[in-house]
C-alpha cells in the first residue's frame, strides 16, 4: 500500500468587520452629518452624501428632495437661511444590516436664523447609510417635527398629515 499525500491549501476567508466596529463606523458617520449641519458647511455634506440620483431628503414640512444635486442645494439653501443650530441627540438608535444601516433619533434644535429670529424645535430623524466602496454614505434622510403629547387638536384643523400615537398605543383621528 502506498501513501498517498494529498496537499490541502487552506485559505482564510476574509473577515468582515465586527458588527460593533459597524455601528461606531455609523455612529461616527452620523454625528459627522450633525457636525456638518451644525457648521452650516455644504463641503462636508459633499463628503457624508452618495452623490447619485437615488439619494432622498426629506426636511421637516418639505416635499421630497431627490438626487444628490438637489438635496445638495437644498442643504445650500437650509444653510444660507441660518446664522446657526446647536443640536442636541437624543434616543439614538444605530442598526447595521449588511451593508445597509439606519439610524433614528430625536434631535431637539436651537437655530438662529439669517433674519435674526431664534427658536427651538424637535424633530424625529431617520437616516439611512449604504456602505459604498468602504465608507458609509448618506441615501436617505428624513426628519419630521416632533408634536408634543399636549398638541392642542384644534390647532391642527385642516392638518392633513398623520398625527402621532398617543402613550397608550391608540391613534388620533386625523
Amino acid at each position: 500500500m502506498s501513501k498517498q499525500s494529498s496537499e490541502q491549501t487552506i485559505q482564510a476567508k476574509p473577515r468582515s468587520p465586527s458588527l460593533t466596529r459597524e455601528l461606531t463606523d455609523v455612529e461616527e458617520a452620523n454625528l459627522a452629518f450633525y457636525e456638518a449641519f451644525n457648521l452650516c458647511d455644504v463641503k462636508r455634506m459633499d463628503r457624508l452624501w452618495a452623490q447619485s440620483p437615488y439619494v432622498r431628503c426629506i426636511h421637516p414640512g418639505w416635499e421630497p428632495v431627490v438626487g444628490w444635486a438637489h438635496v445638495r442645494q437644498s442643504w445650500a439653501d437650509i444653510f444660507e437661511s441660518m446664522l446657526s443650530i446647536d443640536f442636541n441627540l437624543e434616543d439614538v438608535h444605530v442598526e447595521v444590516v449588511g451593508d445597509s444601516a439606519r439610524v433614528n433619533l430625536v434631535a431637539h434644535a436651537s437655530v438662529k436664523t439669517a433674519d435674526n429670529d431664534i427658536f427651538q424645535t424637535s424633530v424625529v430623524a431617520t437616516t439611512i447609510f449604504d456602505k459604498i466602496e468602504d465608507q458609509w454614505l448618506i441615501v436617505l434622510h428624513h426628519s419630521s417635527h416632533l408634536l408634543e403629547d399636549d398638541v392642542d387638536l384644534e390647532q391642527l384643523e385642516g392638518f392633513t398629515g398623520s398625527l402621532p400615537y398617543t402613550n397608550d398605543g391608540s391613534s388620533q383621528p386625523n
